[in-house]
C-alpha cells in the first residue's frame, strides 16, 4: 500500500496543483491530510483524485462544518488525535500543539509510551522522519512550502516499509529511512 501523508496546505493552490499532478502518477492507496487545508475549495482538489482521503482538522481550519460538507464519498476529516490502522500500523493522526517545540514534545512522549507504530503529525511546516522506540513520527513538512524551504509531502509504503519526503517542486527524495 502506498501512502501519501501531507499538512499544511494553507490555500496554496499553485503547490496543491503540483501535488495532484506528482500523486496521479505515483499509484497512490490512500491520502493522510494532516490538516491546515484551511477552505473548502482547497480540499476539493485533494478530493478530485479521487483517492480514498482520512484526515484530521488544523488549527486554522475555521469553518469545519463546510470543509466536512465539502467531503463528498472518498474523503473523512476528523478531529485530532485520531487513532487508525494503516495496514496493520497502529496509528495515530494529529495536527500540533502551540509552538513547534510543544508539537514535538509531545510527540516524543507519545512515541516514547510505545502505544502506536506511527505517530504522523504536521503543524511546524518542518519535515521530520524519526525513529524513537518502536514508534516512527512523521512530519510532512508543509505543502504550502510557507515557513519553509521546500514545499514537501511524506510517502509511506508499507510493502518496502520506507518513508520518503518528497519536495514536490523537484520531485527528489530529501530523506528516506526504512523501517526494517
Amino acid at each position: 500500500m502506498k501512502v501519501v501523508i501531507v499538512s499544511d496546505s494553507h490555500d496554496n493552490l499553485l503547490n496543491v496543483s503540483k501535488f495532484i499532478a506528482y500523486v496521479a502518477n505515483i499509484g497512490v492507496d490512500l491520502i493522510i491530510h494532516l490538516g491546515d487545508y484551511i477552505s473548502p475549495f482547497t480540499l476539493k482538489k485533494f478530493l478530485s483524485l479521487n483517492i480514498r482521503l482520512l484526515g484530521v482538522f488544523g488549527n486554522n481550519d475555521g469553518d469545519k462544518l463546510l470543509l466536512l460538507k465539502s467531503l463528498g464519498s472518498v474523503g473523512e476529516i476528523y478531529e485530532a488525535p485520531l487513532e487508525t490502522s494503516i495496514d496493520g500500523f497502529k496509528t495515530l493522526l494529529l495536527h500540533g500543539f502551540g509552538s513547534r517545540e510543544l508539537t514535538e514534545k509531545i510527540v516524543r512522549y507519545l512515541a516514547n509510551s510505545s502505544g502506536y507504530d506511527l505517530i504522523l503529525y504536521g503543524h511546524t511546516h518542518t519535515y521530520n522522519v524519526e525513529k524513537y522506540g518502536n514508534t516512527v513520527m512523521v512530519n510532512p513538512g508543509a505543502l504550502s512550502g510557507y515557513l519553509t524551504e521546500y514545499p514537501t509531502i511524506a510517502i509511506f509504503d508499507t510493502k518496502d516499509l520506507s518513508i520518503s519526503i518528497v519536495d514536490i517542486d523537484s520531485h527528489k527524495v530529501i530523506k528516506n529511512i526504512v523501517l526494517k
